[in-house]
């Protein structure tokens, strides 16, 4: 079979788009600092990778400043949003706009990389290895540090390209799920 014409690409790469965006996913904010100042993209590719020892994966465009920084550091954070903090989402994944987080940003303490006030959790990473695949840069990192409110927010979602809240019910009767990573 020949290659797909031009227009066939494109029309691959929206109906790709479309079927992604049905696949809901966390949101996290990707810390770092820039010129010294706290730095956060808003992304939805994020995941566990390993627990021992424990490593997530973050995928980020190669152009973003975010991904510059963090290959030049070695380091990144990530910070898991709730629903609360939907609008630092909404800054953090506006195009084109820098993205200075100091006004979402609680004191760091024992974190090495800006943390997000409120969110449900922050992990510290040192870059454990990073994948350029396609337009992106895939960065493996070792998590050294992790922090955690006690009282956890709703986690915000997003889904068919849009920020969603989850609404819990006590009428679902499914079996409570097993850790699916080890």
């Amino acid at each position: 079979m020949q290659g797909a014409s031009a227009v066939d690409r494109d029309q691959l790469k929206l109906d790709f788009r479309d079927a992604m965006g049905r696949l809901a996913a966390g949101i996290v904010m990707v810390t770092t600092e820039v010129d010294g100042r706290p730095w956060g993209l808003t992304v939805s590719a994020c995941c566990s990778i390993s627990m021992s020892p424990p490593t997530i994966a973050v995928s980020l465009g190669d152009t973003t400043v975010s991904a510059k920084v963090i290959e030049d550091t070695g380091r990144f954070g990530v910070s898991i949003l709730g629903e609360s903090l939907i609008d630092a989402a909404h800054f953090g994944s506006t195009r084109g706009q820098p993205k200075f987080v100091e006004h979402y940003c609680a004191s760091q303490g024992r974190s090495m990389t800006p943390a997000i006030e409120s969110a449900i959790a922050h992990v510290d990473c040192r870059v454990e290895q990073t994948a350029r695949v396609a337009d992106h840069i895939v960065f493996f990192g070792e998590v050294e540090c992790v922090l955690h409110r006690p009282e956890s927010d709703n986690p915000l979602v997003y889904h068919d390209r849009r920020f969603h809240r989850l609404s819990f019910s006590s009428d679902i009767r499914a079996a409570p799920a097993p850790d699916v990573w080890w």
